[in-house]
């Protein structure tokens, strides 16, 4: 790999952890010189890093040239909740690998967590169920979803007990209950779904 593809990588690497983590503004211009100038390198990796992020989605390229941070609003955010629904429901009819579950964190019995230590305990949960599936493309699917909700997550503050209701769910699912662990799943998306505008507002007036 040339110095150059590597430099992209851990671009492309840092650089979606900062958008995911909001540490860019929703709808904010993600400058090529800026960035270069932040990472302190030239302008062709920041180009590559970024056209793979718009690949993934995190990031968007706009009509007339140039890249932005998506602007979430309650109907794009109610759609990405839904998707991951339907999603993880597909993982739960077919789920028979239960050891890639796993046991909760500890933590979550702890009801004051910050909010980034929930949303990220929120990303293992899914990814390992989504491991369970027989079909890999489960996995691709619910990875590339919850980096795109991380940001939402990070702004469900307003629905009480989320530590306590993700250990509830990640015991449920390791127990291999397909129907319980489908009714559970069923609300604990339809809370977010009600609520959608709400996590959008939160997210967008933490950012200005």
């Amino acid at each position: 790999m040339s110095p150059e593809s590597v430099t992209a990588d851990r671009i492309h690497r840092e650089l979606k952890r900062n958008i995911v983590e909001g540490q860019f503004a929703p709808g904010g211009v993600l400058g090529l010189q800026n960035i270069a100038r932040i990472f302190g390198t030239s302008i062709s990796p920041v180009r590559d890093a970024l056209n793979r992020l718009v690949g993934e989605r995190i990031v968007e390229l706009q009509p007339g040239g140039g890249f932005t941070v998506p602007i979430f609003d309650k109907r794009k955010a109610f759609h990405i909740y839904s998707w991951h629904a339907e999603v993880v429901r597909a993982v739960v009819k077919v789920m028979d690998r239960l050891d890639h579950l796993g046991s909760p964190p500890e933590m979550l019995s702890d009801t004051s967590l910050e909010a980034g230590v929930i949303a990220r305990a929120t990303s293992e949960f899914f990814t390992a169920l989504a491991s369970c599936s027989p079909n890999p493309e489960h996995l691709v699917a619910i990875e590339g979803l919850g980096e795109r909700l991380h940001i939402l997550r990070l702004h469900e503050g307003m629905l009480s007990r989320q530590a306590e209701e993700l250990g509830s769910l990640w015991k449920l699912a390791g127990t291999g209950n397909r129907n319980a662990t489908r009714v559970a799943m069923w609300h604990y998306h339809r809370k977010r779904l009600l609520r959608a505008g709400e996590i959008c507002e939160a997210a967008i007036l933490r950012a200005i």
